[in-house]
């Protein structure tokens, strides 16, 4: 006959099936049912966007490169992402993207702002001169009246399933960077 052992084994082979499925069933239903959209709008206060030049990076790393252009702005976020939140969202990660084309480079995108957001009570966001947390440096190290798209994007965490994402539509914010006159 079997031995306690084996019974065990059974029991929790059919426990972790059954779970697995119902993880599935879960994480379908997640997939389908889907999110509701999001709505958000981005303000830059063109009174406070200025780039300047300075060096990028550590001190002990970069004494021999040139200064480089930083793009420095305020902005005003209206987000709410209440919609996002159900049974199975665990948390939403928002990002405020900058994306440009040069000469050499088609697309660019740089992550300017973002935040984590795990309640659904923090979920509507309306921030007024939020500076932008990461720097905005072009690869060429130098900005010469650039064109760029400021757009939100965010990732939904599901507890049980994929990870689904979006962005703002296509009509996004615009910012023209131009280097600060030489003095």
């Amino acid at each position: 006959m079997y031995n306690l052992q084996q019974r065990a084994n059974v029991l929790f082979s059919f426990a972790i099936t059954a779970l697995g499925g119902i993880l599935a069933v879960v994480a379908g239903i997640s997939y389908i049912t889907g999110y509701a959209s999001i709505s958000s709008d981005i303000r830059v206060d063109a009174d406070t966007l200025r780039v300047v030049s300075r060096r990028y990076g550590p001190d002990y790393y970069d004494y021999g490169t040139p200064k480089s252009h930083f793009a420095r702005f305020a902005f005003d976020l209206d987000a709410d992402f209440t919609p996002a939140f159900n049974w199975n969202t665990k948390q939403v990660f928002v990002t405020v993207v900058a994306e440009y084309e040069t000469k050499t480079h088609d697309r660019n995108s740089v992550v300017l702002w973002d935040k984590i957001i795990t309640r659904k009570e923090d979920a509507s966001l309306s921030l007024r001169n939020i500076a932008n947390k990461y720097a905005l440096v072009d690869v060429s190290r130098k900005w010469s009246h650039q064109q760029a798209n400021l757009s939100l994007h965010w990732d939904i965490t599901p507890y049980v399933g994929v990870i689904q994402g979006g962005r703002t539509p296509s009509n996004p914010t615009t910012i023209i960077l131009s280097p600060a006159p030489s003095s």
